[in-house]
């Protein structure tokens, strides 16, 4: 799918006049008036920042709580003074971002319009008068006004669904010939065609158009001035303009230009811009003949302080800057669209956007209603925004149901009506069973077809288990190094894009509280907070959010290598690099709902595998013994600006103490840009390592910041797993003999059986619950389906303790832990006192805070419960290892005594 070389606009309105001339700012005090009460209210803004509305009652956990809600219909007020010099002059009222509106001139009904996407544009070319006028404005958030589903456009999940006006707001007197919109593209001759729609409301026909282009060292590229006759009315003028590209714009030179679009005497336009060529070719992205992986993030309209999207460049350029410094360069809009800030950042930051079209919902013939709308919105969108660089994909919302063949229709029409972009009939169309669509450019779905059993065809690594039987590749195959989706991807043509990869919970930071000063409260947290009060454990919620945001960052770091590891992949869209306090409370970012860090990662340890350019192992397990050989494939994904020559790849594996086990330098490497490359195999003997250790394997491009390491764990060859008497210890798996032995305070190991503890147990999760455990759990209870253990992962305060001697871990779950977390039944020790906590301790979700315990010792007594069969997987290194780790720490404490 070729994309035409486009000149893109950022439309920064100059206006012929001066401003106290030409402009009436209605920004300020207006009346308002809801269910027939009256209040003053500065716009713009929204109600709920004006404290009008209703104050909640209640506290729900499912969403942050707005301090003033409403939603119908609100009036706005104002008497505007108009100059004698506006007589006789078409005006313009210009509302940037607002609901459904009515607009009424001194009493008269003017017109209404119903974008929540694009700016609110009335032309009055009458009713206005010269001195006092009333501006009326109806402005209505009834949900069923529009047939937008789901859409995070009006959903309180997200930003809100405010009354208000944003953005710019005002009056603008027109000039007797003025220009409407422009439109930039250039074909691939080179030669820019630029559009200009203009309204002539002189007797003068006969026009010249002046182009004056600027580049960012302020130089001048070109200047010419073309004559055009323009009959009264609207019209429209194409003039063909030769242009020399000196750079292009892209994510690493977001190069832009100034135009200036001058009709002498009347009007006049300065425009930013950028040209890119942004296209496909086979499975993969490309710009300007580059290689794109897509490095994604979701945007579900998280804005916590006003509960609407900013309008200003700035605070969108910190957004983006944001993301960026994590390795991102790409941007879905979750079925809505930003405002012309955000495009503005995006081109000056470099980043690549998909907005959508305001809808998660279902396309059905009857429903003539929505398609109608989605077409027009369409239009509105590509017309108001289309000329961005950024802009280079186009959605028409998400998870969308129902006929494909309306789907296509407008898709086709959008590409008629606009070649720039690439277009897709929805994101994750057909929920279970996501199939791409001729009319497609590319393919975003969670998975390519319908589920299989052994996952091969999903395009994410985790799932709710209403989704997936036992909640996707991460919680349900052996971990390895070498897993990646090319199955997936087989037979398809076009780019793939894994759609809402991730979606681990991290437990909640409670210091985040204090952070809401704006229009929501975070009620949610709030409950949430004291229901662990309740539970005695509120001194380890810190513990808790440590603990579970590393096993996110785990879980995330292998979404992201198993996606670099997929040859000819597209790219992936995290759900998310923050937290989506809404649709149940959704802590599932490393950042916050304030895009500020949780400290649970940091930036450089993130962009170590959420890169450009990052360095892969692959190797097909994590545990190891001694007398095996460690052999890994080394790999480089090189999506950077090119090629690389000349390097020297660094590979090394070294224990926790930094010394260095083994050493390789792979010399005078090419690592053409655009692909990932293997380069060799490593065949690396462990039998030096004489005790249990965790060792660091570690691949990184000399003189470069580009490295990465991944953590393998060797253990000696332990002896085998078995019930009865070993060394003075007793291991039994028999409830009734472990009762007696504690209570004769003999030293006891006890490894119940799954049957035996069912109901006072959990089931295993080695991943972090997926959303929100609350929500699917209904979700799978309505499907007859099994729900998610719905656990966080495992806290180990004391990694040092004397119980791990001979089984190295961390303070959190790592890959060792998988087989051991798979087969356990974590037991609930609700019941113990409040000051007692397992050694092992697995971390319940935030709606349920049971004290979970996988290993933990009976208080005063030399009796230790294993709730982790290691009988069903006694053959692996690791489980002997803890084995005889666990064994060690009761032969010792027999000893002391």
């Amino acid at each position: 799918m070729k994309n035409i070389l486009i000149l893109s606009c950022v439309a920064l309105l100059m206006l012929s006049c001066t401003p106290t001339e030409s402009v009436i700012d209605l920004s300020g005090e207006w009346k308002v008036k809801i269910d027939s009460v009256q209040y003053k209210v500065m716009l713009p803004g929204s109600l709920a920042e004006n404290k009008v509305g209703f104050q909640p009652k209640d506290s729900v956990t499912n969403i942050l709580t707005e301090t003033y809600s409403y939603q119908g219909a609100a009036w706005y007020e104002k008497d505007i003074e108009i100059p004698a010099s506006w007589e006789n002059h078409p005006v313009e009222l210009f509302m940037e971002r607002t609901k459904v509106s009515e607009v009424f001139i001194n009493g008269i009904f003017w017109g209404s319009q119903n974008s929540v996407s694009t700016p609110h544009i009335y032309m009055i070319d009458s009713l206005l008068k010269i001195g006092k006028n009333s501006i009326r404005i109806k402005i209505d958030n009834t949900k069923s006004l529009l047939p937008l589903g789901g859409s995070h456009a009006y959903s309180e999940h997200t930003q809100s669904n405010w009354n208000g006006i944003l953005g710019d707001f005002y009056l603008r007197k027109l000039p007797d010939i003025c220009i409407r919109q422009i439109r930039i593209d250039s074909p691939s001759n080179g030669n820019c065609l630029v559009t200009v729609s203009l309204a002539n409301y002189s007797k003068e026909t006969d026009i010249g158009i002046k182009i004056m282009v600027i580049n960012s060292d302020d130089s001048k590229v070109v200047e010419e001035t073309v004559k055009a006759s323009v009959p009264q009315g609207k019209s429209e003028h194409t003039i063909k303009v030769k242009i020399p590209v000196p750079q292009l714009w892209d994510e690493y030179t977001p190069c832009l230009y100034n135009f200036r679009i001058e009709i002498p005497n009347y009007d006049f336009q300065c425009i930013q811009t950028g040209f890119r060529d942004f296209k496909t070719e086979g499975t993969q992205f490309i710009n300007n003949g580059r290689v794109v992986f897509l490095r994604g993030k979701n945007e579900g309209g998280v804005f916590p302080l006003t509960g609407y999207p900013s309008m200003e460049i700035n605070d969108w350029k910190r957004y983006f800057e944001t993301i960026r410094s994590y390795g991102i360069n790409h941007v879905r809009f979750h079925s809505w669209t930003p405002p012309q800030a955000a495009f503005y950042a995006a081109d000056e930051t470099g980043v690549f956007l998909q907005p959508e079209l305001p809808l998660w919902g279902t396309y059905r013939k009857k429903d003539t209603i929505l398609i109608s709308y989605m077409r027009q919105e369409g239009k509105r969108i590509i017309q108001t925004y289309g000329n961005h660089p950024s802009f280079v994909m186009f959605s028409l919302g998400n998870e969308l149901e129902g006929d494909t063949a309306i789907m296509a229709s407008i898709v086709k029409d959008l590409k008629k009506y606009d070649k720039r972009h690439l277009y897709i009939l929805g994101t994750n169309n057909h929920y279970w069973d996501p199939q791409t669509h001729t009319e497609e450019d590319f393919f975003v779905a969670m998975r390519h077809g319908k589920a299989a059993n052994n996952n091969s065809t999903d395009l994410r690594g985790s799932f709710s288990f209403a989704d997936s039987n036992q909640g996707g590749i991460i919680n349900c195959n052996v971990p390895n190094a070498m897993r990646n989706f090319t199955t997936a991807i087989q037979g398809m043509d076009k780019p793939v894009i894994g759609h809402e990869t991730g979606q681990y919970q991290v437990y909640p930071n409670f210091e985040e509280i204090d952070k809401y000063t704006g229009v929501l409260r975070p009620l949610n947290f709030i409950v949430f907070k004291n229901r662990l009060k309740e539970t005695g454990m509120s001194t380890k919620a810190k513990a808790f959010l440590k603990a579970s945001g590393a096993l996110a960052a785990l879980c995330y770091r292998e979404e992201i290598e198993m996606s670099l590891r997929t040859p000819q992949f597209g790219g992936f869209q995290l759900l998310d690099l923050q937290d989506y306090p809404g649709q149940g409370t959704a802590l599932v970012g490393i950042l916050d709902a304030f895009l500020e860090s949780k400290n649970v990662i940091s930036t450089e340890k993130w962009n170590e595998f959420c890169n450009d350019i990052v360095p892969l192992a692959r190797f097909s397990k994590y545990c190891w013994n001694t007398d095996e050989t460690f052999v890994t494939e080394v790999q480089i994904a090189n999506y950077g600006q090119s090629d690389i020559k000349d390097k020297i790849i660094s590979c090394t594996l070294s224990t926790e103490d930094g010394e260095t086990l083994y050493s390789e330098d792979i010399r005078n490497t090419a690592i053409p840009q655009g692909q990932l490359s293997t380069f060799k195999s490593l065949h690396i003997p462990l039998n030096h390592v004489k005790e249990s250790q965790k060792l660091t394997f570690r691949i990184a491009l000399k003189n470069t910041s580009y490295h990465n390491s991944w953590n393998i764990w060797v253990y000696p060859r332990y002896d085998k797993i078995k019930e009865g008497v070993i060394d003075g210890v007793t291991v039994t798996r028999d409830s009734k003999v472990f009762a007696k032995l504690y209570q004769e305070e003999k030293p006891v190991l006890y490894i119940p059986k799954e049957k035996d503890i069912k109901d006072q147990s959990v089931g295993g999760l080695f991943i972090s619950d997926f959303w929100n455990y609350k929500v699917f759990d209904n979700v799978t209870k309505s499907l007859g389906k099994e729900s998610s253990p719905g656990t966080l992962g495992l806290l180990i305060e004391s990694p040092e303790h004397s119980i791990f001697n001979s089984f190295p871990t961390d303070f959190h779950s790592n890959w060792q832990w998988w087989n051991i977390i798979k087969k356990s039944s974590p037991i609930i020790l609700d019941e113990m006192p409040k000051d007692y906590y397992p050694i092992v301790q697995v971390i319940d979700n935030f709606e349920r805070n049971h004290k979970l315990g996988l290993i933990y010792q009976l208080p005063g007594t030399k009796a230790l419960v294993c709730s982790s069969d290691l009988f069903a997987i006694a053959d692996e290194p690791e489980v002997k290892a803890l084995f005889h780790s666990l064994l060690n720490y009761l032969k010792t404490e027999k000893k002391q005594k």
